[in-house]
């Protein structure tokens, strides 16, 4: 079977119309300077636009959101400048692809739409995928089994022994 070929403006249409279809408002990315957050130089990454959202402070007029966020990073807690040019995924300006749920959705919802937007809609292997889970998550403890969608890395593995599932979730 072969693989599509996506452009990077295909990517960017394919991830806004896939969630789209799930009920988010696609929201335009912000500027790359922040007009009203003084404690940040740049965007540095896609949630900046809803810092006020999550901290309680404004409301929008939907819950779900997906956006391709244009951001920079320059230093502070995200200074990964020392690996600018020499790996492949550090880059200063970059676009970040979010999707967005104001307590509307949680992980499980995320986990399986990210899982069909990979496999089905990008057509990536499933086979190929691995799922980690921070260790100290307990959420796997108190949702009941799972059934993996891809193969668990070790520190997947280690956590879900611990509560007795697999990860991630694909289905209820």
């Amino acid at each position: 079977m072969s693989q599509p070929t996506f452009t990077v403006a295909d990517i960017r249409k394919t991830f806004l119309d896939f969630f789209a279809s799930k009920g988010h408002t696609v929201v335009p990315s912000s500027s790359l300077v922040p007009g009203n957050d003084p404690t940040l130089m740049f965007t540095n990454s896609g949630m900046v636009q809803f810092k006020d959202v999550f901290l309680g402070e404004d409301k929008r007029p939907y819950v779900r959101a997906a956006s391709v966020q244009a951001c920079l990073r320059a230093g502070g807690k995200h200074n990964d400048l020392e690996n600018v040019g020499y790996t492949a995924r550090h880059h200063t300006f970059f676009e970040m692809l979010g999707n967005w749920s104001f307590g509307d959705y949680f992980k499980r919802e995320s986990l399986k739409w990210a899982f069909e937007l990979l496999t089905e809609v990008y057509k990536l292997p499933a086979e190929k995928l691995w799922a980690t889970v921070y260790i100290e998550d307990d959420e796997p403890t108190t949702s009941g089994p799972r059934k993996s969608a891809c193969r668990p890395s070790a520190s997947c593995a280690s956590a879900t022994t611990r509560a007795g599932a697999t990860c991630p979730t694909t289905s209820g």
